[in-house]
């Protein structure tokens, strides 16, 4: 089974574990039911039939950035 690995808030983890603790589930089981269930509550019916199908011929893709731009990350083992 894939997985899928979340940064979060101290706080936005909290009431993460206190909502799985509430509903009786392991963390991991009420994370997988919130998104499963909302992305249908959050589109109309009709956002996956416009999705895309806008055409503008002013858009333009932006330039790639350099990754070496990017700001040095922490190790883990700090």
């Amino acid at each position: 089974m894939p997985q899928l690995s979340l940064y979060l808030d101290d706080a936005a983890m909290e009431q993460l574990r206190s909502r799985a603790k509430n509903e009786g589930m392991s963390l991991s089981r009420y994370a997988r039911r919130q998104i499963g269930e909302q992305p249908a509550a959050l589109w109309p019916d009709s956002f996956w039939g416009t999705y895309g199908a806008l055409c503008d011929e002013t858009f333009e893709l932006p330039q790639e950035l350099d990754f070496a731009s990017d700001t040095p990350r922490g190790s883990f083992d700090d």
